[in-house]
């Protein structure tokens, strides 16, 4: 698993398929901190058909977990853990 630091800011993306086929689906994403709060996320279309995405704000240190959820034309979820890792130039 690839590590982050503590406030960048990813591009997570998901796909949606249907029998193989990239569909498009009504979308939603959460993210749960580190902390255990959640919060709901913009998705965005992303680069073809089926694909969707979330800019994310690393703001803990620890994991973040983004559950992508499709409602409508393609049902199913998509989950992606992102650890982020104390910087040697973090002082706090």
């Amino acid at each position: 698993m690839a590590t982050y630091d503590k406030n960048d800011r990813v591009r997570v993306t998901a796909t949606f398929k249907s029998g193989g086929t990239p569909t498009v689906t009504t979308t939603s994403a959460t993210q749960r901190r580190p902390n255990g709060t959640d919060a709901l996320l913009t998705v965005q279309g992303g680069s073809g058909t089926g694909i969707y995405y979330v800019d994310v704000l690393l703001d803990q240190i620890g994991t973040h977990t983004i559950k992508f959820a499709g409602t409508d034309g393609v049902v199913g979820v998509e989950v992606v853990e992102l650890e982020v890792v104390k910087s040697v130039f973090d002082h706090s």
